[in-house]
């Protein structure tokens, strides 16, 4: 199962990084570099665990404010995990749906509070199948991105 997770997210990375430029025609792209802590709702306990995680990633934005992005990085205690979604921006706020391959969740994403290198982002996660032995029902995150470039065609 991990083999295959591990295969879907390398596919989603490359097979993301070639439809975003064909089916958005980017108005910007930004690369960046991302932090995460958020707790796990674990299934099987009456309490939630700690996490963490460091991941690179791209957003493209159309001309329509569409957003297409995705992120692949390191996490504890998973050790590997990504994520790609779609959304819309609104001003400055980037809200964002998705799927996270591994762990396995859906979730909700925005940004908030734009800092003097980058902004600040929450997301909250719901893993759908039915979580048991000690895998999380739901994640609350909170994190900054780093922006290492930025390429805008306005």
């Amino acid at each position: 199962m991990k083999k295959l997770l591990l295969f879907f997210s390398i596919s989603v990375f490359f097979i993301g990084r070639s439809t975003a430029q064909e089916l958005t025609k980017e108005r910007s792209k930004e690369s960046f570099i991302e932090w995460n802590f958020g707790i796990a709702f674990l299934e099987d306990e009456d309490f939630v665990f700690p996490g963490t995680s460091v991941l690179w990633g791209k957003t493209y934005i159309n001309e329509n404010d569409l957003i297409f992005e995705y992120e692949v990085g390191f996490a504890l205690p998973t050790l590997v995990t990504g994520k790609i979604g779609i959304g819309k921006k609104f001003n400055n706020t980037k809200v964002v749906v998705g799927i996270r391959p591994f762990p396995f969740n859906i979730y909700g994403q925005s940004s908030f509070a734009k800092g003097e290198k980058g902004y600040w982002i929450t997301s909250l996660e719901y893993n759908p199948r039915n979580p048991t032995n000690r895998v999380s029902k739901g994640i609350l995150n909170f994190g900054y991105r780093w922006n290492l470039d930025s390429k805008d065609k306005k």
